[in-house]
């Protein structure tokens, strides 16, 4: 028997699921509603009739504020009676990072509808994409709390947005409000209030008609490719363009455009069709 989630209320749209997170009173991020969220993400995975997930907040006017800082302060304070062995075993027992995107091959959007800092702004920084409301804002403030970022912070900020501009953001911990964040590259729109989740949930829909192999792929040669040298990036985006021509779905779609002899309009047509 699956237990219901506890923190996250979940809603399906045709081939696309929503997933809000909920812990009230301050929308807390804690290893226990991280663990949730990872554990509805796999189900999402498994699932054949899902294509899209969209991480957001049910709780209005606030995504998530920030990781418990009291449950990092209780790890800094046994932490610190730990010898160096000690801290190297604790070290060794931590699984490889993972973000939230990592657990499917299927794609993750953020719809940001609240303030997001700290571990919710990694998570955030992990998904596949991110869509902001204006009304909210972005930031990691570790370091006004004598610490670093210690769930991808510095490491997806620099990827993002450059060196420079990662170690400015963590080292002043200011808040990037909306479209600041967009003109950086950090989300993909910024959006009024009332226009976040229909703008995200049309960009859902575009991506969920789009073929599942050929996205799974799409996604595994940019995450995989992106952290190797250029020459073995480009054979792995080889070995899965190989990969992706052996699917029906390719085949069909390449002689749809075969037989469109050029003419514009009927592969539109087609292409709408086959999509639809």
């Amino acid at each position: 028997m699956t237990l219901e989630p506890k923190f996250y209320q979940i809603e399906k749209k045709g081939s696309i699921v929503i997933w809000k997170f909920s812990n009230p009173p301050r929308n807390l991020a804690t290893l226990e509603t991280m663990d949730e969220l990872r554990s509805v993400v796999e189900a999402f995975d498994k699932d054949p009739d899902l294509r899209v997930g969209i991480i957001t907040s049910a709780v209005p006017g606030m995504f998530i504020q920030h990781f418990d800082v009291s449950s990092i302060l209780g790890w800094a304070e046994q932490m610190s009676k730990s010898t160096e062995e000690e801290l190297t075993q604790i070290l060794a027992s931590f699984p490889p990072p993972r973000g939230i995107a990592d657990f499917t091959s299927k794609l993750v959007i953020c719809a940001i509808n609240g303030p997001v800092q700290g571990g919710g702004c990694e998570m955030a920084l992990s998904c596949d994409f991110r869509f902001i409301s204006r009304d909210s804002f972005m930031g990691q403030p570790e370091v006004d709390a004598g610490i670093i970022p210690g769930g991808g912070g510095t490491q997806r900020l620099a990827r993002l947005l450059g060196t420079a501009k990662a170690m400015e953001l963590c080292l002043t911990g200011r808040r990037i409000y909306a479209d600041e964040a967009e003109r950086l590259g950090l989300v993909t729109e910024a959006c009024d209030p009332d226009e976040l989740m229909p703008t995200v949930l049309e960009f859902a829909d575009t991506l969920a008609n789009k073929p599942p192999l050929a996205v799974s792929l799409i996604k595994q040669s940019i995450n995989e490719g992106y952290s190797q040298p250029l020459t073995d990036g480009l054979i792995l985006e080889r070995k899965l363009f190989f990969e992706s021509l052996t699917s029906e779905d390719a085949l069909n779609r390449m002689r749809l455009y075969v037989q469109a002899d050029q003419d514009p309009e009927k592969l539109a047509k087609m292409m709408q069709e086959l999509e639809g």
